[in-house]
Formats: structure tokens, sequence, C-alpha cells
């Protein structure tokens, strides 16, 4: 009877999937994902997170990378996931994607005192451009043969620019949007030509345990659903 019994309890257990948490990779840029001085993830990016995390139930273990490792973590190491990567076609097949959650502007800014009007690719060809380092920018540029300067954040670039270090920053617009609020809430730059959208999804190992991305993607449905993706420009 014992037996019997033990037998049924561990078929009830390999019946129930168990979370096993994800490691969620983030790079620090100012007034999206920020940085509380006991360590805590701050700012409407990590709100998000922490909103994933609790909807789906599924522990996530928040760890901060230099922008230019956390691609290359995401594909190396099973169990790792990134709120918002974009959906390119040499990262298609070596991820999961469990969700839209962002959708925005590729932007052009200028300074404020900008005269010369962008139209395409070719206004761009004689200009010193500035883009965050391994970002969906810089990428963009790469793919059309585009001299830039990479740095390391969105202030930074913001800066070279002011300081006509550089004719043009882009950027996605929702991440420079946020950029202006943290450093107080003025426009100081302007948006001179949007060169197209950029939408962002949450995106996981490929070998991540079934059931926690399954999770995940419930989660991240249910926040669309909900209108809580609204401020990222993501609809019900």
């Amino acid at each position: 009877m014992l037996r019997a019994l033990c037998f049924v309890m561990l078929l009830g257990l390999a019946s129930t999937p168990r979370a096993h948490g994800v490691d969620m990779l983030v790079f620090l840029n100012p007034g999206l994902f920020d940085q509380a001085p006991d360590g805590r993830i701050t700012g409407p990016g990590g709100d998000m997170i922490y909103r994933i995390a609790a909807v789906s139930g599924v522990e996530v273990r928040i760890q901060v990378l230099p922008p230019a490792r956390v691609m290359q973590t995401l594909v190396q190491q099973v169990g790792a996931c990134v709120a918002g990567v974009p959906r390119l076609p040499d990262n298609e097949s070596r991820l999961r994607w469990l969700g839209t959650l962002s959708s925005s502007s590729l932007m052009l800014y200028g300074r404020l005192d900008e005269k010369r009007r962008v139209n395409g690719v070719e206004d761009l060809r004689r200009a010193s451009i500035v883009v965050q380092r391994s970002s969906l920018p810089a990428s963009w540029l790469r793919e059309r043969g585009l001299p830039m300067q990479e740095v390391r954040d969105t202030v930074t670039a913001l800066r070279m620019l002011q300081a006509r270090r550089v004719d043009y920053w882009l950027v996605n617009e929702l991440v420079a949007q946020r950029t202006f609020r943290a450093l107080g809430g003025e426009l100081p730059a302007r948006p001179l030509h949007s060169l197209g959208q950029i939408v962002t999804h949450l995106a996981c190992h490929r070998d991540t345990a079934p059931a926690d991305l399954e999770r995940l993607r419930t989660a991240v449905e249910q926040l669309r659903r909900d209108g809580e993706l609204v401020d990222f420009g993501v609809r019900p």
C-alpha cells in the first residue's frame, strides 16, 4: 500500500511542471532602467520586469550587465531572458519569443538649432552620428554602411550631440523620451526624421524550461490585454 501511494505521488510530481526561474539580463539606461543604492532596478523598465514576474509566478533573478554582453549572454546562457529585444534575422532562430513589449520609432535627433533637413539614408552619408553601443540603431547604421560613433548610454550620446561633437543622434524614440524625463523633462534635442519602427520583445534562451516560457508568454499577453504596456506603445 505504501509503495503504491509513493508511486502515485511521484506521478503527480512528474505531471506538474515546476518553474526553474530565469535570469533577466538588464543594462542600465537612464530613465528606463536605473539602479537604486540598494541594488534594486528601478524605472519604467524595472517596473515592467517586476510585473512580468508577479503575473507569471516565475522566479526572476535580475542580472545587470554591460550592453555589449547582454546579447552574447542571452544566446549562451540557458535560462537567460531580456526584456526589449528586436526580432532580427540573426537572432530569430536562436531565441524563444514570448511577446511584444514595446513599439516605437527609430528617430534621428539633431540639436535644437539644427537647420539641415534629413529625408532619408542618403542625407546621412557624410554625417557623424552617435548611437548606443550594441543597439538596434547601431546595427541599422552598420547594415547600411553609415559611419557612427558608439557610446555606452543614451545620456553620453545626448551630451555629445549638445556639445556639437556629432551631427545627429539615432535612437529608439521611446528610450530617448525616457532619457529626457530623467534629465528634467525639457526637450534638449529636436526630432528630425523617423527612419522606421522598432518593435521589441521578451526573449529567452531557446533551451529555457518550457514551463517557465509558457508562464512568461501568458503574463506578457495578460499585461497587453490589461493595457499595462500602453506607455511602451503596445495597445490592448
